[in-house]
């Protein structure tokens, strides 16, 4: 056992063995998980829908009273960020009283960081649904073990294995020199985003291209209509609910990426997490409550989207 622990660690070599074992071992843990659950397939009959178990009155209670107990402490931490943020400041000091002090201070120290926050994100889930449709369709159509990789390695290893930081640094160091120069501009990260975060939408198009029945697509080519054509013209529009929805909960991880957008920013590409950190840093507690109260809200936003999204998308085929 070390005797003294700090932030930056004293032995970089054993952190990063330690960091491989931990790797290897949520790696082969995965890997197994997905092996054994496609090895099963789970389907349900229109025609024997599942029966609806109603409950006693003292179990609803009981379930109700849970649910709220979760849904209150998840939630008290939020409303005290956002009652935080309208609090009166001086410097890094609470005063007495309420004001908007805190957003008029974001809106005059970072309004760049909150415009990139939102510009970043918008043009990483243009490409992100583009690569998701492709993608998806290549996986659940043309299955073999090449797709197979593909699908474990996008689906499974970068979001889940892979930190955000070691994403950033591998990144730096791969588009640090010429002929591609990267590092230090916004194309960095918002190729950080697109491969992070990708799997949600990839994810969410892969489901509902499995309702699709095929005959669909196999229709419309015996009818004379080029694949190409039939997969824009027909199955992409039906896929659409599911990207769109997909697409949001990517649009939502990416706003609040932290991890990788650290190592890959400067000063001018700083995002509305980087500002509260940074904040939160220097002690200015107000105007972090007041950009993380922003960010809260664009997510809440976000969100309620897809619960719409998610009530509509029933397709029958």
């Amino acid at each position: 056992m070390p005797d003294k622990m700090s932030e930056m660690g004293s032995n970089p070599a054993m952190a990063s063995t330690l960091s491989m074992i931990l790797l290897t071992v949520t790696t082969m843990v995965l890997f197994v998980q997905r092996y054994v659950v496609s090895k099963k397939t789970y389907t349900m009959s229109a025609l024997r829908p599942p029966k609806v178990i109603k409950l006693s009155t003292g179990k609803r209670i009981a379930a109700t009273l849970m649910v709220m107990g979760v849904v209150t402490l998840s939630i008290i931490p939020q409303a005290t960020v956002i009652t935080t943020s309208f609090l009166k400041t001086n410097g890094p000091v609470f005063a007495g009283g309420f004001s908007l002090d805190s957003y008029r201070e974001v809106l005059y120290k970072v309004p760049q960081a909150i415009q990139n926050t939102f510009t970043y994100a918008s043009i990483a889930i243009v490409f992100m649904v583009i690569a998701g449709l492709l993608l998806s369709y290549v996986v659940v159509r043309r299955p073999s073990k090449l797709t197979s990789l593909l699908d474990a390695l996008a689906l499974v290893m970068i979001p889940y294995v892979i930190p955000g930081t070691v994403l950033g640094i591998s990144l730096i160091i791969a588009f640090n020199k010429p002929p591609i120069e990267l590092t230090g501009t916004w194309i960095i990260l918002v190729i950080a985003y697109c491969i992070r975060k990708l799997p949600y939408t990839m994810r969410s198009s892969t489901a509902i291209l499995h309702q699709i029945d095929k005959s669909v697509e196999e229709a419309s080519i015996s009818l004379g209509v080029p694949p190409m054509k039939t997969f824009f013209k027909t199955t992409a529009i039906l896929m659409i609910p599911g990207v769109i929805s997909g697409a949001i909960l990517s649009w939502v991880t990416t706003i609040n990426e932290l991890s990788s957008t650290i190592v890959l920013y400067y000063g001018a590409t700083a995002t509305i997490t980087v500002s509260i950190y940074g904040e939160v840093f220097t002690a200015n507690f107000g105007t972090a409550a007041a950009l993380a109260s922003i960010l809260s809200l664009a997510t809440i936003m976000s969100l309620i989207i897809i619960s719409l999204l998610s009530g509509k998308k029933d397709i029958n085929i």
